[in-house]
């Protein structure tokens, strides 16, 4: 059901580094952009897929991980990302060409997620640097999906909607507190 692979895309941010994931794989989680709207049906979004040790790391030294948890500094070696999803577009994106990003960035999170792989969407990068190093000149990278196996915890809280920081506990599980449907529906 969708429902219960919404429940279970959440934002990981540490992985079993062990567990590769095929080109097959990643070629199939991408193909779910086909099907998702575009404003005018421009589909204007493309995907670069990163499935190389080296260009990992190229992508891994350029992403600024989890900014609530300050002592911090992202997955050591063996818990990093093993895959990564950059999605590019040829211009800036505009509002409609923004939410046709993240529909299709959540498309591809909720096919991962049936292939028992979980990701983290980033926005903090260079579009500069990192479309140098992926050698993808004309193309603006708008958002990275990092992708792995998790071998973490997550699990989400119920909250009133004045803290949403997430945060680990002395056991070292993620929380993410949700606000309530309540709350939500206005």
């Amino acid at each position: 059901m969708v429902k219960d692979l919404l429940k279970t895309t959440r934002s990981y941010r540490r992985f079993d580094e062990s567990r590769r994931i095929s080109d097959d794989a990643l070629r199939d989680i991408v193909g779910a952009v086909r099907f998702c709207p575009s404003a005018a049906n421009l589909q204007r979004v493309r995907v670069a897929i990163v499935n190389d040790s080296l260009q990992n790391d190229m992508v891994f030294e350029d992403l600024s991980f989890a900014a609530y948890l300050k002592d911090w500094k992202g997955p050591k070696v063996g818990e990093r990302p093993v895959a990564y999803l950059v999605i590019m577009t040829e211009s800036k994106p505009d509002v409609n060409l923004a939410i046709d990003i993240g529909i299709c960035a959540e498309a591809m999170l909720l096919v991962a997620r049936e292939y028992g792989i979980g990701g983290c969407l980033f926005r903090s990068f260079s579009e500069d640097t990192l479309c140098e190093k992926l050698g993808r000149q004309g193309l603006v990278p708008s958002l990275v999906i990092a992708l792995g196996y998790p071998s973490e915890t997550v699990v989400i809280d119920d909250t009133s909607g004045s803290d949403i920081k997430y945060y680990r506990d002395e056991n070292d599980v993620h929380h993410v507190p949700k606000i309530s449907l309540d709350t939500i529906i206005v």
